[in-house]
């Protein structure tokens, strides 16, 4: 992805951020952070939280015909219903919360992620995904307290407990939640750059949720069902949007 980099409208992206020599800028993941999710900062430009309200995202441009993102929906709630063994089905998975709370869809989505960062509220502690997800948080909590560490699903990266501080049961969860969305990434990543060998379409960005294709459009339908295959294959539900920017 660093090597591939994102080509540029410089007057937009000098009036944002800093003065270039090319049309192209490069970003650089760092995966050693103390979560492991890794960040993504360069030539003090953090491209893994660019602003949505300023139009710094107009400066992002393709060099092939059109951006095509992909984005992860509901990617936590996915992570976790993973861990604790929870079944959603096919539907949506903020619209299965919406039906266990009785509320509309976005209501359902904050709800689901105060709860999953902040705490299970006691009027929806005997919803089953919560109940299991408790569960999990507190038999984890135990064995990271008697034994010291406890081991991340999928990438068996270790949290230790004498190099943490101020841990508590929940950040425990929310750091083992985002090492296993890095790992998941990491697989996604790998099937996508076998995928798109001898493409001219390219993925310049990744950011934890969503994915980045600068798409050539005589590649674009098959490319795009095979890319969603790929998600699919690991039970993930997406949302694409496509346009001529960064911004859409």
């Amino acid at each position: 992805i660093e090597r591939n980099g994102i080509k540029i409208d410089k007057n937009e992206f000098e009036k944002h951020f800093h003065p270039v020599e090319d049309e192209f800028v490069y970003t650089s993941y760092n995966f050693k952070t103390l979560t492991s999710r890794p960040s993504n900062t360069f030539g003090g430009v953090n491209y893994a939280a660019l602003s949505h309200k300023d139009g710094c995202r107009k400066s992002f441009i393709p060099r092939n015909d059109v951006f095509v993102e992909f984005d992860i929906s509901a990617y936590h709630p996915t992570l976790a219903s993973k861990i604790i063994d929870f079944d959603f089905g096919k539907d949506d998975i903020h619209k299965a919360f919406a039906k266990m709370y009785g509320v509309d869809y976005k209501k359902a989505k904050e709800l689901t992620f105060k709860q999953l960062y902040g705490g299970v509220f006691d009027n929806y502690k005997d919803l089953p995904f919560f109940k299991a997800t408790s569960e999990y948080i507190r038999t984890t909590w135990e064995t990271f307290q008697v034994e010291g560490v406890v081991k991340c699903p999928i990438s068996n990266y270790e949290y230790k407990r004498d190099v943490l501080e101020n841990m508590n049961p929940q950040k425990l969860f929310n750091y083992i939640l985002q090492n296993m969305e890095t790992s998941v990434n990491i697989e996604i990543l790998f099937r996508i750059f076998k995928l798109l060998k001898g493409y001219k379409t390219k993925l310049v960005l990744y950011t934890y949720d969503s994915f980045l294709f600068d798409m050539d459009k005589s590649e674009g339908k098959e490319l795009m069902e095979n890319i969603n295959e790929v998600f699919e294959q690991l039970k993930l539900q997406t949302k694409v949007k496509h346009g001529n920017n960064y911004d859409f």
